[in-house]
């Protein structure tokens, strides 16, 4: 997958990029749908990277570059984003039916939402700390 950015900004040895191209699903773009979304940070739809290509090239602001990932990559983070939630939720229903007494179905709702707030929370946790791996070159010059 590979997307045109721009370098915005370079600062202590990081480069923020804005994504030019839409995303395959339009998802992103138009604000809706997709959990990966969700699970950035909110009103920062840009992306940090080191401020070096591969041939140790450093970034400067206004350049264009081209954003490559793996497909694995997309999927890993897909599964990461959204396996969790679902877990939680399945897990966390599961035990509340298990663990009420009696009839009611409260305590496996309280339960469920419950276990999807722990699976969200995990997933923002590893989606930050496993980030897709990303490859950033220079667009070609001429774009």
């Amino acid at each position: 997958m590979e997307a045109t950015a721009r370098v915005i900004a370079v600062a202590d040895g990081r480069a923020r990029l804005a994504c030019e191209d839409r995303a395959a699903c339009a998802s992103c773009g138009s604000g809706r749908g997709c959990a990966l979304r969700w699970l950035s940070s909110p009103g920062r739809p840009t992306l940090d990277v080191p401020d070096q290509t591969e041939d140790r090239r450093h970034l400067r602001a206004g350049e264009a570059v081209i954003v490559e990932t793996r497909d694995g990559e997309v999927l890993r983070a897909a599964a990461l984003a959204y396996l969790p939630p679902l877990a939680g939720l399945l897990v966390g229903a599961l035990l509340g039916r298990g663990l009420a007494a009696g009839p009611g179905e409260g305590a496996a709702l309280a339960a469920a939402v419950a276990g999807l707030s722990a699976g969200i929370w995990t997933a923002r946790a590893w989606s930050r700390r496993y980030p897709p791996r990303i490859r950033v070159r220079l667009a070609p010059e001429d774009r």
